[in-house]
């Protein structure tokens, strides 16, 4: 027999624990019940967090660039050559830029769940 379980992050759980609002903030403050360090390791938690965050401000900075040159491009580029530039050139950009960003976010997932 399947046995159904629920899965969330430690955010979730750490919010459910102290009920809280569910800020997402992992930060311990006064006057919150003190969970153990064995169920959420807190520094581990806040160091991939901010990798990830870090990791998306590259990853839109990337696009803002790429976006930018494209635009670039277009207008250097005679009649409807530059159109066809803006119509078709973004996709692959994205389709490349979200691989690239989904497998690095997914690194640093497994390098967290090592580190715990």
């Amino acid at each position: 027999m399947n046995q159904r379980v629920r899965v969330t992050s430690p955010q979730t759980r750490l919010a459910l624990r102290r009920k809280s609002d569910a800020t997402g903030r992992l930060s311990r403050r006064p006057g919150r019940l003190s969970i153990s360090h064995t169920a959420i390791d807190l520094a581990a938690a806040e160091r991939a967090l901010h990798r990830q965050r870090r990791l998306a401000v590259r990853t839109a900075t990337a696009l803002a660039i790429a976006l930018a040159a494209l635009l670039t491009a277009a207008v250097l580029t005679p009649g409807r050559l530059g159109w066809a530039v803006l119509f078709f050139a973004p996709y692959p950009i994205l389709l490349v830029l979200a691989a690239v960003h989904v497998r690095r976010a997914e690194r640093i997932e497994a390098e967290h769940h090592e580190d715990r």
